[in-house]
């Protein structure tokens, strides 16, 4: 099995447990204890660990991505631990794209675009919820506050139905997190209502019906989308072909 691992989550938890130290070794050694147990809870004995690099396309799609977070708290230490993530890690960066994309693209490489459950050739390990959207193994790690778990750990199967279930799902949604708006009016649950029970096919002619435009779906989509291969584009077109 090999973690593939999200390498900008790790070096922003990390730094920020250790806004009050005045070393970088600190920040550095939880984020190594942190990888180390993931390998360990996911019995993986390979990696690879991403990092976002520069010129997200996603910028040029949708201007106002992630606008609503221009002025929201970095910590201290973040590019310290990145830096040492690349150097005793061998973290990969991705430019042009955002490092999810590579996760996503890397889990679709090692799988053969073939999933099943009983094939564990790689796993997603992040707390991120975008990339339920790529089928295969995920896990994620467990979460703590003030000494005490508010989420435990958790590794999980996706079918390629049920990715394509929560992409739509955030189509209809949208993603406040980074400023994607979606369907005025529809909340998850009335989302999950409207999909269920549905073909892949029934599901993006449901979510078309939805929108006042195929500019603004396509938009959004190409935007929430993660990436199954290097330089891909979601396409309304290609996606009713398939």
């Amino acid at each position: 099995m090999k973690a593939l691992i999200d390498g900008d989550i790790v070096a922003f938890m990390c730094a920020a447990s250790a806004e009050n130290d005045d070393e970088a070794w600190i920040p550095n050694s939880r984020a190594d204890n942190l990888i180390d147990r993931i390998l360990q809870e996911t019995e993986s004995d390979e990696y690879e660990v991403w990092l976002s690099g520069d010129n997200n396309f996603r910028y040029q799609v949708y201007p106002e991505y992630k606008a609503n977070r221009i002025d929201t708290y970095r910590p201290k230490w973040e590019k310290e631990v990145k830096e040492h993530l690349r150097k005793e890690w061998q973290a990969n960066t991705a430019h042009g794209c955002e490092g999810d994309d590579y996760l996503g693209i890397r889990q679709y490489d090692l799988s053969g675009h073939n999933f099943s459950i009983g094939d564990k050739h790689s796993v997603i390990c992040t707390i991120d919820k975008d990339l339920n959207q790529i089928p295969g193994w995920h896990y994620s790690w467990e979460l703590t506050k003030l000494g005490k778990v508010i989420r435990p750990a958790k590794i999980w199967f996706i079918t390629p139905e049920e990715a394509t279930r929560f992409f739509y799902t955030q189509l209809l949604v949208g993603d406040p997190t980074d400023n994607i708006k979606g369907v005025p009016g529809i909340v998850p649950k009335k989302a999950e209502k409207l999909l269920q029970d549905t073909n892949p096919e029934e599901m993006l002619q449901i979510v078309r019906d939805q929108y006042s435009c195929d500019e603004e779906l396509e938009m959004n989509a190409q935007v929430l989308y993660i990436r199954h291969k290097p330089e891909e584009m979601w396409s309304l077109n290609e996606a009713k072909i398939s």
